[in-house]
């Protein structure tokens, strides 16, 4: 009776020789700089920048808008059916007798109405508008005729000053439908273009290595 032939086994030199080259290569994949997110975190990155570059563009849009500013007008001939919003304009005007004073982070203003419009304004505040009377409330704002140029805003796109509309609409019982931003204009907040830049950078960025990433995982 025949003994079974044993079956054709590699030199042990072979299978050493095999070993270390698969050895080789994964230590070769695993030095290899990885750039880059899991797909779904890239593409989370992404939506949540375009929705944040989005929330920017009215800045952006202004910021390259034209410097020749929006004729609306002054006292008994004013031009508020030329408003469009976004726009640099420029208005002259008797203040209301009451204004709406706002602190924020880059200074203390004070929201005034025009007599005989539908448009309120909003500039710096005066030095003796800063201080307080003996009751702690502000003083009466100055009530001398000016004139103010700035950034032009619909009600609905300065829904940030929605509270000082309606307490102006309250006290006067007539609408208010614009708001002029005072000594804003165009070409000049470059840190908003530069946060604006940014943005629109990390989203490519992300858009990137979602691709990437979905690359590196098919194979």
């Amino acid at each position: 009776m025949s003994e079974p032939t044993p079956p054709d086994v590699p030199p042990q030199s072979e299978l050493a020789n095999e070993r270390d080259a698969h050895i080789a290569k994964l230590e070769k994949e695993l030095a290899r700089p990885r750039v880059g997110l899991l797909p779904p975190v890239a593409a989370l990155a992404f939506v949540a920048s375009l929705t944040l570059a989005w929330w920017m563009k009215a800045d952006a849009a202004y910021f390259f808008s034209s410097p020749t500013p929006i004729e609306l007008g002054a006292e008994g001939d004013y031009h508020l059916d030329r408003a469009v919003s976004n726009r640099y304009a420029q208005v002259h005007g008797v203040p209301t007798v009451r204004g709406w004073y706002v602190e924020e982070k880059d200074g203390s203003f004070v929201v005034l109405g025009l007599n005989d419009t539908n448009l309120l304004v909003k500039r710096v505040t005066f030095e003796d508008e800063i201080r307080r009377l003996p009751d702690g409330k502000r003083p009466q704002p100055r009530q001398n005729p000016f004139f103010a140029r700035g950034r032009l805003l619909s009600r609905l796109d300065a829904e940030k000053y929605e509270d000082v509309f309606r307490e102006h609409e309250a006290w006067s019982g007539a609408k208010a439908s614009w708001l002029l931003l005072a000594e804003q204009p165009p070409g000049k907040d470059f840190s908003a273009m530069a946060m604006f830049s940014f943005v629109l950078v990390f989203a490519a960025l992300n858009a990137w290595l979602f691709v990437r990433g979905l690359t590196l995982t098919r194979r």
